[in-house]
């Protein structure tokens, strides 16, 4: 049984779209140009990062000799050419979910890690442009997840305080954020999941984005007179 809440603010890559096994290729494929070996390992770390937070991770990890910016540029370059020559996927569920958000008229918004102008190519690859006219993104915070500046400009803008909020994450820093912001972290495994030892502080967790939508009729219809 969900926790009582009013809307549901939603994650992109990992969650919604299969964006980070592209994010992946691209890293790893520029990586190796420039002569640097990223392994999975390395890469299940920046799983749900901001971009700043792949700076740093990646810097302290190669040292003084990697040059973020061009592995940056590279990746950006790579990645671009990716999808847009093979699309970017929508994660099962995502319709499901969708419709009972709609029906039930729950208030939804995008609460993205990665800046605008990727979050709506991201969309627009994927031909779901139109399903989010509020997107909060890192352009608009001071801190990326796992600081809690996303989730509390999220609810800021659905005018509802954190905890009215179910905060749907698939990522590590993500559960964070939304847990550090007061919200309520439900956590859906993304394609790239977290290493075992890591224990997420989320409130529940489903499979699938579909099993979300089951158990939010049910608690709404349940509970509204």
């Amino acid at each position: 049984m969900l926790p009582p809440f009013e809307a549901v603010i939603l994650d992109l890559d990992g969650l919604i779209l299969d964006t980070e096994s592209t994010y992946w290729r691209a890293w790893q494929d520029a990586a190796g140009q420039l002569g640097f070996d990223l392994q999975a390992g390395l890469l299940r770390q920046l799983s749900g990062q901001s971009i700043d937070q792949v700076a740093r991770i990646l810097t302290s990890h190669f040292g003084g000799r990697f040059d973020f910016g061009q592995f940056h540029r590279l990746s950006s370059r790579l990645w671009h050419e990716w999808v847009t020559t093979h699309g970017i996927e929508i994660l099962p569920g995502y319709d499901s979910l969708m419709e009972v958000l709609r029906r039930l008229e729950i208030p939804y918004l995008l609460a993205t890690n990665s800046q605008c102008a990727y979050a709506e190519n991201c969309l627009r690859l994927a031909g779901i442009a139109d399903h989010f006219p509020q997107i909060v993104s890192r352009d608009d915070v001071g801190q990326g997840k796992p600081a809690p500046d996303i989730y509390l400009r999220a609810a800021e803008t659905l005018s509802l305080p954190p905890r009215l909020c179910l905060a749907i994450e698939d990522s590590h820093p993500g559960i964070l954020s939304a847990s550090r912001a007061g919200a309520v972290p439900i956590w859906i495994p993304g394609p790239c999941r977290m290493p075992k030892a890591v224990n997420p502080p989320f409130q529940a967790r489903f499979d699938r984005l579909d099993e979300l939508a089951t158990a939010i009729e049910h608690s709404l219809t349940t509970n509204r007179p």
